[in-house]
């Protein structure tokens, strides 16, 4: 995490409704510098998106979740307010190939090393 300054760490949202996945993406990413807003599905995240007057770099999300919109469209319309964000999107049910649509954007299948996910992220977030 060398390109941010430790007073300004990466702002990530994370959008996956397994609440212990949820729970060890987000402290795998505080441990490693970055603040972290957690979301249990996509209308929570976009809410957190579009509500928060907060920089937001990046948004880490499942496809698969309940609601009305899948992580997917999530990323979609979060882009739309957010052109700039960088995109993880993960899934155990699917694959989709990286440049699905959205520059800075990276799919990784589930089961996926959590150590890697800071990194990954971390590449996908403009300086």
């Amino acid at each position: 995490m060398a390109r941010y300054s430790p007073h300004i760490p990466p702002r990530i949202v994370i959008a996956e409704d397994e609440v212990l996945t949820r729970l060890a993406v987000a402290t795998e990413l505080r441990d490693n510098g970055f603040e972290v807003r957690e979301a249990s599905n996509a209308e929570e995240a976009l809410t957190v998106l579009e509500c928060t007057t907060t920089h937001i770099d990046a948004l880490f999300t499942d496809i698969d979740m309940p609601g009305s919109m899948n992580g997917l469209e999530l990323a979609l319309r979060a882009r739309q307010s957010r052109p700039r964000l960088g995109v993880l999107v993960t899934s155990g049910k699917h694959m989709i190939s990286d440049d699905f649509v959205l520059t800075r954007s990276r799919f990784v299948p589930k089961p996926y090393d959590i150590s890697e996910i800071p990194r990954i992220l971390d590449d996908l977030i403009e300086p």
